[in-house]
């Protein structure tokens, strides 16, 4: 018996969503791939880093702690402490020699932040869609903002948030109250310095909030007046005891909730260990 062929809007329909799935595949694949790639360069990064800290202790960077001038109670475990603070921050300064605008690395425990910070100034978003090397990424790499640099009153970093959950896509799981009860602290590795953070607050801002982005709120004149700000329109708040000679980092990602939302994570900084000059 002779096989009946199948309509041609049938036919048409059949190729249409073959297509469709087709292409949906691929941009997936894409993406996976992209994902897996950037993630292995910021890997390689750490190692290299890591790599440094081994001989850290033959760097003339490297405080001995028996010549540090502290009690006899630092001069054990918190020595100690301090020491392994300073490898690890002269193995993150050391990629500043494979990038200049590189300005040092964050690492919050817990999450998936743990990502080098960029800075141009004549192109503040520059690291939009760059990697570290400033190669085409879809990523791109954690940068700071406009009139903000590492001695900023409060320095912004901007970060995608990645639908497949890299560069600040933690930053928006901190409106939850049990997670940002639980990831309290973190790191910032600059190139002179290492500054313990303590998060204190996460906000849910638009693009156009002048309090948070407008760079005239970071004066030190003009500090308790963001902190009232912060404090009054956070969705999560903990007091911190910020002082006059503290400095604020404010992380900033975009809400999957809103076309034009914001999260904003913001931590108090404290200077930890200066790198010996």
């Amino acid at each position: 018996m002779k096989r009946k062929k199948n309509p041609l809007w049938y036919r048409i329909g059949v190729l249409i969503f073959g297509g469709i799935f087709c292409f949906s595949s691929y941009m997936a694949g894409r993406d996976i791939f992209e994902a897996r790639k950037e993630a292995a360069a910021f890997r390689k990064l750490s190692e290299a880093a890591s790599d440094y800290m081994e001989t850290a202790e033959q760097k003339d960077s490297i405080v001995d702690p028996a010549n540090d001038h502290t009690t006899e109670v630092e001069n054990t475990a918190e020595a100690e402490e301090k020491q392994e603070l300073l490898r690890e921050a002269a193995g993150y300064a050391s990629l500043a020699e494979q990038n200049p605008d590189y300005v040092g690395w964050l690492k919050i425990p817990g999450t998936r932040i743990d990502y080098p910070v960029m800075s141009r100034a004549s192109d503040p978003e520059y690291y939009l869609h760059r990697a570290f090397d400033e190669s085409r990424s879809s990523g791109g790499t954690p940068f700071l903002g406009q009139l903000s640099d590492k001695d900023s009153t409060c320095m912004i970093v901007y970060g995608h948030n990645m639908k497949n959950g890299g560069m600040f896509a933690d930053v928006a799981d901190f409106t939850n109250k049990e997670y940002f009860e639980t990831h309290q602290k973190g790191k910032l590795y600059l190139t002179d310095a290492t500054r313990k953070i303590r998060f204190f607050a996460c906000m849910k801002v638009t693009a156009a909030d002048a309090k948070i982005y407008h760079p005239d709120g970071y004066h030190k004149e003009n500090l308790k007046d963001l902190l009232d700000y912060i404090q009054a329109n956070a969705v999560q708040y903990r007091d911190v005891n910020v002082a006059d000679e503290n400095s604020l980092i404010a992380l900033s990602t975009c809400s999957e909730a809103e076309t034009n939302g914001r999260v904003v994570l913001i931590g108090k900084l404290e200077r930890e260990v200066a790198e010996k000059q």
